[in-house]
């Protein structure tokens, strides 16, 4: 049974509370306005407030949970908070190894600690606290030796934590809050350099456009429907040897009653790597990995570009284990929604389509979970045909004029944008028209028509549909 009113989980677990802000995406955090109500009453949960405060009796709770969860770790704080010591980070890893039946999500805007804690890894790049000693902290919270054991561990908890469990933890994935782009290019190549069972990235509240294609190539060239029809009409990179070019002409060619646009279609069919992603793959004649730049031949048939390989062009290569899956892209899942409360900056329905399409052109999972205060709305609501003019009475005339202005957009997101603290602030415009008296002018190119519904009101569909998607997780 969900537990949280969070679209993308089942459950929440926080074995901390508390934070500081870090970024413009923690502006208008809606924990710490629920923590901050509370502040000074005796005896409350949040009697301190949104102050940093460790929960060690919640350290325990999955252990009691037999039905498969989802499980969001730490929503009400940040599981890598400076604050927060590596023994106690290793006690809820602990945990986490220890209750494969769960999915657990942990969200961070503290990249570095991330990355060095769980690889031993620093920002200078050198290995300065070997993961080991991470793993080792793990298997010494549930040791029968240590006075302070989690509370209801099995009696086999230390050899099934440090010898029986894959690292990293299948059943946990690891995410970064991105914002803008300023934010993604800081927080999303840490992300990418710690090995984990799924990477994810929650774009909410988005605050800007992103290009994320760095971390999510697309699978195709170009979109299957754009793709040419014949091969007279497609022009290869020159990375792609003559040899694999006429193999796949060959077999996807006009006397087979293919084309380049099946070729291209089949990639997604079969969720393949990316088209000239660098990627290492098992060269299945002779049983060893190689390094080289994916080409999509047929079914999960591929060949690998060598760039660095003098006795040969290419390899050949199949895909379909799970470690062959990362496809060339560092992200398995994107969360992405607008912003709620009181002070809610408006997302531009662009910024959140275009998420949308990187993410799916990758083969990606897409998950749009609000609009927040801010959604589309028309920008003309006609009352009438404009070539007859309005035919009923003065009455009706007012009652559809008040409907349409109750439907029609008040605002235009412009899209335009000043810099202050080396960040991006957006601005909207205030339609001064009534939404029936908008076909006298047109909105300027880039500009969303958008109102103020607020959050339960505006909803969650885009284009006409909810997007769901979730990772893969193979245990």
């Amino acid at each position: 049974m969900t537990r949280t009113k969070i679209e993308w989980t089942d459950e929440t677990w926080n074995v901390a509370t508390g934070c500081e802000k870090v970024s413009p995406g923690c502006d208008g955090c809606y924990a710490e306005t629920l923590a901050e109500r509370f502040r000074g009453t005796a005896g409350h949960y949040f009697e301190s407030g949104f102050d940093l405060t460790l929960r060690p009796d919640r350290l325990a709770l999955p252990l009691s949970w037999k039905k498969p969860r989802r499980v969001f770790v730490n929503s009400m704080s940040d599981l890598f908070h400076a604050g927060i010591p590596d023994e106690y980070i290793a006690r809820a890893f602990a945990v986490m190894a220890l209750t494969p039946q769960h999915t657990y999500q942990i969200l961070t805007k503290r990249h570095s600690r991330m990355r060095s804690l769980l690889t031993g890894l620093c920002d200078c790049g050198q290995g300065c606290v070997p993961a080991t000693h991470f793993r080792s902290a793990m298997a010494w919270a549930v040791s029968k030796a240590n006075v302070d054991r989690i509370p209801g561990v099995p009696d086999d908890a230390e050899q099934r934590v440090y010898r029986e469990t894959p690292w990293p933890l299948p059943n946990v994935g690891l995410g970064v809050s991105v914002e803008n782009q300023k934010w993604a290019d800081i927080r999303i190549p840490a992300l990418a350099a710690t090995p984990a069972a799924f990477r994810f990235l929650s774009c909410e509240p988005l605050l800007g456009p992103l290009d994320l294609t760095r971390w999510l190539p697309p699978i195709s060239p170009v979109p299957p429907a754009e793709a040419p029809a014949t091969w007279a009409e497609w022009t290869w990179p020159d990375w792609v040897p003559t040899a694999v070019r006429g193999g796949i002409e060959g077999f996807w060619g006009e006397d087979q009653g293919r084309s380049p646009r099946l070729w291209m279609a089949a990639m997604h069919e079969n969720n393949a790597p990316a088209f000239g992603a660098e990627i290492e793959m098992g060269d299945d004649p002779h049983r060893r990995r190689v390094t080289g730049r994916f080409v999509y031949c047929w079914g999960n048939i591929g060949r690998l570009a060598l760039a660095n390989d003098p006795a040969r062009e290419f390899a050949y290569t199949s895909f379909g284990r799970r470690r062959d899956q990362r496809r060339g892209r560092a992200i398995d899942w994107v969360i992405a929604g607008g912003e709620s409360g009181h002070k809610a900056r408006a997302v531009h329905p662009d910024w959140v389509r275009t998420v949308r399409d990187q993410t799916t052109a990758a083969g990606a999972a897409f998950f749009f979970k609000q609009w927040g205060e801010w959604a589309p709305a028309p920008f003309i609501v006609r009352v009438c045909d404009p070539d007859v003019g309005w035919k009923g009475t003065d009455e009706e005339l007012a009652t559809a004029k008040a409907d349409s202005e109750a439907r029609g957009a008040t605002h235009a997101h412009t899209g335009g944008w000043f810099e202050e603290d080396d960040e991006r602030h957006y601005w909207l415009h205030e339609i001064g028209h009534k939404p029936w008296s908008l076909e006298r002018c047109a909105l300027p190119p880039g500009t969303a028509a958008i109102r103020r519904w607020g959050k339960k009101a505006a909803g969650r569909e885009l284009d006409g549909r909810t997007w769901d998607e979730m990772p893969a997780v193979q245990r």
